[in-house]
């Protein structure tokens, strides 16, 4: 299985306007809340995408919503 990651988009304002327009484009996308770190900026929200990562940026990023980076997803217990 491959590394699975999220897009970081800092706010849960931005993640639900991200994971609609990303289902809206035929991808799965799901809002997370990212784990704190001494270098994270931002509310800490991101978007898991289980496939097409890429792709999913680059419709992010056209549509203007600043992606601050990936992080590796956290596995949920």
């Amino acid at each position: 299985m491959g590394q699975q990651v999220v897009i970081d988009v800092g706010s849960v304002t931005y993640a639900m306007k991200s994971r609609e327009l990303l289902r809206n484009n035929g991808i799965r996308a799901y809002v997370e809340r990212l784990p704190r770190t001494p270098n994270t900026s931002g509310c800490g929200y991101g978007v898991y995408v289980p496939n097409g990562v890429e792709e999913a940026e680059q419709i992010l990023q056209e549509a203007g919503i600043h992606v601050l980076g990936r992080r590796e997803r956290v596995q949920q217990k």
